[in-house]
């Protein structure tokens, strides 16, 4: 709310007027319960700054600041600034409030159950536009926090034979920034602990992995138990993968708690499951890998020193007796992502170089890309190279205009080369490519500036001699000119873009009058004489001026084209209704509009009709 009020202080001559601006950060001078807003004074005149503070829009209002630009505002009601000067003294009043406080809370699925079960949360929160949850259970790493609106949570905690009670916690925040909080304990029962050990175990792509590297057709693979539940488990249960009967039984071999079991080549999937004495089970998979380190070959393909667009194909080689589960990561360092293949291995791979491998180092060769292989599997990585690949950029030739595609022979027009990337590289050596202009015919033109070079007729750049990238021609002859540009270099091949250009003379005004004197109203039909343009019909721009015949009345043009004529028609009819001097005028433009005559004039005399007046005489 805003005060208007004009307030006239005689002693002193000061108005005090409302033509002031308080100013806010967002977009409204609210602030949320606890926290605070600040008020500016925005572009101040000179002069003395006064704050003051009401709780009702009526006052009484009470000075709470002097000299302060802005303003720390942590109270509701109304506040006005006031900045003294003379003659006038400008301020403003707005009113602050709370921002409404948005509400969190929220329900869950009952609890108690196991802790593979999911549980399910309803967010009742009123007046939010964000939300922010954490779980209480930080064993599940990342999934411990969520910002849905209802999520769900599987509770892991730690392994054991009772209940474990998490504290969740639901931040709501609204559109104005303002949060509520709110916690509620969930309750789950504890999971056994299905963890196995055993000789050549560890993590690989994020997966935990028990590996033999040899090249036997298959091998006893040992696991122990590591449950820290074994004490209170009930069950256990091995799914070895491989099509055995399953291992089932409420206890482990006895010490040293050890099983055994006969994998193949390649890798296996085994699911160790545990029943605890409340009756939850939990599951966790492993995986079995018997192979040895992967040994792999990429072969340069030849011909290496390519242009943009071409393809290569790369023979990999070395993979036939990889095991399965072995996989392939193929990276061009060109800019385009890695390429992941599955086992088994194919026995190429094909890629399209689109870019110029100028600017780039790679391995200890300049300006080239690089073709690498990666080979991995539990056991170890290898990789194999096909460098240095030498890309030169196949320049697709592009140019502008200054003017449109039809000038006349006054016109300078500017040819621009705006061809992209057009680079060579040989031997790690990376030079610009060239270009030539070509315009033909090769008469009826002159250069202003720039320089066309010279392809000598030949496909091979290195004896060609460059042109300049801006191009400035005076086509002194009316005629049709066809405008190439070539670019090319030494690896790639040459292109060209041709654009055409039209020139015609200048253009001349000319035309004739049926009638040039007349009664009004009078009708004029006109002929135009101008000379046609060589690159298409001419535009035309008629003008009519008005001298009034002295002491006729109205003192004003009035005409008006006749049979669907207008001020651009190439013959217009006009109707001088009023009479007076009309004078004609038509300016005459080539196609394109790029060249305007000089203004031919014809004048018309319009004259009033004559009124008789008939007097009657008596004998």
């Amino acid at each position: 709310m805003r005060k208007t009020f004009l307030t006239i202080v005689c002693t002193l001559c000061i108005s005090i007027i409302f033509a002031q601006t308080i100013t806010f950060p967002g977009g409204s001078p609210n602030f949320c319960p606890g926290g605070q807003t600040v008020l500016t004074a925005a572009n101040p005149p000179t002069g003395t700054i006064q704050w003051r503070f009401a709780t009702n829009y009526s006052g009484p209002y009470s000075n709470i600041g002097t000299g302060l630009s802005t303003l720390n505002v942590n109270t509701v009601g109304f506040y006005t600034v006031f900045v003294s000067g003379t003659p006038i003294t400008r301020y403003d009043t707005i009113q602050v409030a709370l921002h409404p406080l948005p509400t969190a809370s929220f329900t869950s699925n009952p609890t108690g159950q196991c802790g593979t079960t999911r549980v399910n949360f309803n967010n009742t929160s009123t007046g939010g536009a964000t939300y922010s949850w954490n779980f209480g259970d930080p064993n599940s790493g990342a999934n411990n926090t969520s910002t849905a609106t209802n999520p769900t949570h599987r509770f892991v905690g730690v392994p054991g034979n009772v209940t474990q009670t998490f504290t969740v916690s639901l931040t709501t925040t609204s559109a104005n920034g303002c949060v509520a909080t709110t916690t509620r304990s969930v309750t789950t029962t504890q999971l056994p602990d299905a963890t196995l050990g055993g000789p050549g175990y560890g993590i690989y792509d994020n997966k935990k992995f028990f590996k033999k590297c040899n090249s036997a057709a298959s091998d006893i693979f040992e696991f122990f138990n590591s449950s820290t539940t074994q004490a209170t488990n009930t069950n256990y249960q091995i799914i070895w993968g491989d099509g055995s009967p399953d291992y089932n039984s409420p206890t482990f071999p006895p010490p040293p708690f050890t099983i055994s079991h006969t994998y193949p080549v390649g890798t296996t999937i085994m699911k160790f499951i545990v029943t605890g004495l409340n009756g939850c089970r939990d599951t966790t998979d492993y995986y079995i890998f018997l192979g040895t380190n992967p040994s792999v070959g990429l072969e340069n393909p030849g011909n290496t020193s390519i242009c943009s667009g071409s393809a290569l194909t790369f023979p990999i080689t070395g993979t036939a007796s990889h095991p399965p589960g072995t996989t392939y990561t193929v990276t061009f360092n060109d800019g385009t992502p890695g390429l992941n293949l599955p086992y088994p291995a194919p026995t190429s791979i094909t890629h399209t170089f689109n870019t110029t491998s100028c600017g780039t180092t790679s391995s200890i060769y300049a300006n080239s890309f690089s073709a690498t292989l990666q080979a991995s599997n539990p056991c170890a990585s290898s990789s194999a190279i096909v460098v240095p690949i030498y890309v030169s950029q196949k320049a697709i030739p592009t140019f502008d205009i200054s003017a449109n595609d039809t000038v006349c022979t006054t016109n300078n027009v500017v040819f621009t080369n705006t061809t992209g990337a057009n680079s060579d590289v040989s031997n790690g050596s990376c030079t610009p490519g060239k270009f030539v202009w070509k315009i033909t015919p090769a008469t009826g033109w002159t250069i202003v500036t720039g320089t066309l070079g010279n392809n000598f007729n030949s496909s091979n750049t290195n004896f060609w001699i460059t042109g300049t990238n801006d191009l400035t021609i005076n086509f002194n002859t009316p005629g049709n000119y066809a405008i190439k540009l070539i670019t090319g270099n030494a690896t790639c091949l040459t292109d060209s873009l041709t654009q055409n250009v039209c020139v015609s003379a200048p253009p001349i005004a000319g035309f004739d009058l049926s009638s040039t004197e007349g009664c009004a109203p009078m009708t004029v039909n006109t002929t135009n004489t101008s000379p046609a343009a060589f690159c298409g019909d001419n535009n035309y721009i008629w003008e009519v001026m008005y001298v009034a015949a002295p002491g006729c009345l109205p003192a004003t043009a009035n005409f008006i084209y006749l049979n669907g004529t207008n001020a651009n028609s190439t013959n217009p009819q006009f109707q001088f209704l009023n009479p007076g001097t009309y004078t004609i005028s038509l300016t005459t433009l080539t196609p394109g509009k790029t060249c305007t005559s000089t203004v031919f004039t014809r004048t018309i005399l319009v004259k009033d009709k004559p009124n008789v007046t008939l007097q009657a005489f008596t004998a």
